[in-house]
């Protein structure tokens, strides 16, 4: 799926398994999130829950490093530092963006256009879990929610703590980070997070400057809490372009981009409350703005701006029957994004506003046996303001899901869901003449498993079909407005796959994680048919292992490996694959009383890869290369008050 000038304009610009603890038993895995509400019995699904304790553990300095190893999750890289990063679940390629939904605490990080969530925005420092729903979230979670959902959990110290650090490492990477929690009394508290980072990159033209400071005001009372959240960010980040084959051999760093680059200024706003209304029912209101400004120079210079409002009250119900616990939620999402786009290309200036409504029920059947149903009714109205048009879509979506605890250590489920993705700015932006607006692109998810736990062990598998209808997708054969390519709706396609994880506590010190992922993505009809999607690797695996070497110090070594697969854009086939490759990650944790250090060392062996490769006729050899960094070093070294 070959991008746009606009499409990359857009896409670029900002504004936008980890094992156990080796010293600790398997525990179950904690309440599912969902958009803030801690669901007891959330849809039956493959979820995975990565703690504070196993990204600490990780030495991991990213939250990019730390999802690299969670299976079904393949990430596109157009940088290679993790600066600019899409995620994908269920085997999306370019459009990976738009299908996998990034969510901190409830409040989406995804954006109206084809920009992939800013995962910069989430320090790690601030994340108490992630937790990673792979498979269809449209009923609870709504729009782009096609492959799987992300929802990031941010901190909540239960006492008075500070801590600051430092770090040192490769390409003369400098950061500076710290946080800092106080009860103020009378059921107040403050959370302070902080953080700047300086690195010269790896590549020519590829420094980056950022910097990120957070604060919560929080109140909890009898029965319920209320919080008032505020961040700023700056980014700064020089764009250094894509290399042809031979540029590449002649020297990887090279950047034949020196003007490019990026600066982007984000504020975001959050006020929340929850409370309990009786021992049945509670209440949850949030309102979320995310504010963001851009400037920069790719192709051509340009302006950016892109303002998300959320508002999403929500009612949950508890209630025991003689069939065991139920549990009912209903909520309301409303959203509206405006978006301005100013480039050499044009101007385009966009609104969009989603209302929904949503419910689920979970109703225990006796014998173990749980029973979900789900639906969501969505309207999606568009307003390109440039040229005064106008278009509002509507579609439903349901769920039905079936959850058995077989045994004590055995549970199986089964679901199936109805998922939806609504066009965005650059979808109708770029668009085949006389077409003014996209169609909804829908389709239909199915996914079942099983998962086997004890004390000391955890695996699973699971197998997944989805079939959409009118993808959204860039069609390079399509006619366009300025020749051929364009964003079209696709005629059908499918993907199959097959997750398999495992987990095992080997003795008191040592502990072993590995999964393994088959992603089987191709078209089903059109000029395609038979194809496989483009930079959509079938097989992915990774193997981590954490071992207590002494009394506080800790060592972590993963490997992670991906597929070969096609280039992206190259929906023809016309190259053959990209190969696959091997990647080897160490980490060392060291805590000693009040003082902790850690040590990351990525791409142990000096792997040269590329992080992202695409089709490009206008390039030699139609390849564009982005080289990803050899290995990579970051000590740091914290104080705990």
């Amino acid at each position: 799926m070959k991008l746009s000038p606009l499409t990359l304009a857009m896409t670029l610009a900002p504004g936008l398994a980890l094992a156990a603890e080796p010293t600790e038993p398997y525990q179950a895995q904690p309440l599912v999130v969902t958009r803030g509400t801690p669901l007891q019995q959330p849809a039956p699904a493959s979820v995975a829950v990565v703690t504070r304790r196993q990204i600490e553990a990780s030495a991991a300095s990213s939250l990019v490093e730390v999802l690299r190893t969670q299976a079904g999750l393949q990430i596109r890289d157009t940088l290679g530092d993790g600066n600019r990063v899409a995620l994908s679940l269920r085997g999306f390629g370019e459009n990976a963006a738009n299908n996998t939904l990034v969510l901190v605490d409830g409040r989406r990080l995804n954006n109206p256009s084809q920009q992939a969530a800013d995962l910069n925005s989430v320090p790690l420092a601030n994340i108490e879990r992630i937790e990673i729903i792979r498979g269809a979230g449209t009923v609870l979670y709504g729009d782009q929610a096609v492959g799987g959902v992300v929802n990031i959990i941010t901190r909540t110290p239960l006492q008075d703590e500070a801590y600051v650090e430092t770090s040192r490492g490769s390409h003369d990477l400098e950061a500076y980070r710290g946080h800092a929690f106080r009860q103020l009394g009378g059921g107040f508290s403050l959370y302070a997070n902080g953080e700047a980072r300086h690195a010269d990159g790896y590549r020519d033209n590829n420094h980056a400057s950022y910097s990120n400071a957070f604060a919560r005001l929080r109140h909890d009372h009898e029965g319920g809490w209320l919080l008032a959240e505020y961040q700023t960010i700056d980014d700064e980040l020089r764009l250094p372009g894509a290399l042809s084959e031979s540029q590449r051999r002649a020297d990887r760093k090279a950047s034949f981009k020196p003007r490019d680059f990026s600066d982007s200024k984000t504020q975001v706003g959050r006020f929340a409350a929850r409370q309990a209304l009786s021992d049945t029912w509670t209440a949850d209101f949030d309102y979320s703005y995310r504010d963001s400004d851009a400037v920069g120079f790719l192709s051509g210079a340009f302006t950016q701006g892109t303002r998300v409002e959320t508002l999403s009250p929500r009612l949950t119900a508890h209630w025991d029957s003689s069939l065991g616990r139920s549990e009912w939620l209903l909520g309301h999402d409303h959203i509206t994004s405006d978006y301005e786009l100013a480039s050499a290309f044009g101007t385009t200036r966009f609104r969009q506003t989603l209302r929904d409504w949503y419910s689920q029920l979970s109703q225990p059947l006796g014998h173990e046996l749980t029973l979900t149903l789900g639906y969501r009714a969505s309207e999606a109205e568009d307003r390109n303001q440039g040229l005064g048009l106008r278009h509002t879509d509507h579609e439903d979506s349901t769920s039905l899901g079936l959850s058995w605890q077989a045994d004590s250590h055995t549970r199986l489920f089964l679901k199936r869901e109805d998922v939806l993705r609504f066009a965005n700015v650059d979808d109708n932006g770029f668009t085949s003449p006389g077409t003014r607006f996209l169609e909804p692109q829908t389709g239909v998810s199915w996914e079942g498993g099983v998962e086997w736990q004890d004390a000391i062990q955890r695996y699973q598998l699971s197998l997944y079909r989805l079939d959409l209808e009118n993808e959204i997708a860039f069609d390079s054969a399509a006619p366009g407005p300025f020749g051929p390519g364009a964003n079209v709706n696709l005629d059908d396609t499918r993907r199959d796959g097959l997750l398999l994880e495992g987990r095992r506590q080997l003795n008191d010190r040592l502990s072993l994680n590995g999964q393994y992922s088959f992603t089987d993505a191709r078209y089903r009809g059109g000029s395609f048919k038979g194809h496989d999607v483009p930079w959509v690797a079938r097989h992915t695996a990774s193997l981590s292992l954490h071992y207590l070497l002494l009394k506080g110090l800790t060592g972590y070594v993963e490997a992670n490996y991906t597929g070969p697969r096609y280039l992206a854009s190259d929906d023809a086939h016309a190259l053959p694959r990209e190969g696959g490759y091997t990647l080897l990650n160490l980490g060392l944790s060291y805590d000693y009383r009040q003082f902790s250090s850690k040590l990351r060392i990525n791409n142990l062996t000096g792997k040269r890869y590329d992080s992202h490769a695409g089709h490009n006729a206008f390039i030699a050899g139609n390849k564009a290369l982005y080289p990803a960094p050899e290995e990579e070093v970051q000590l740091s070294v914290g104080y705990r008050f």
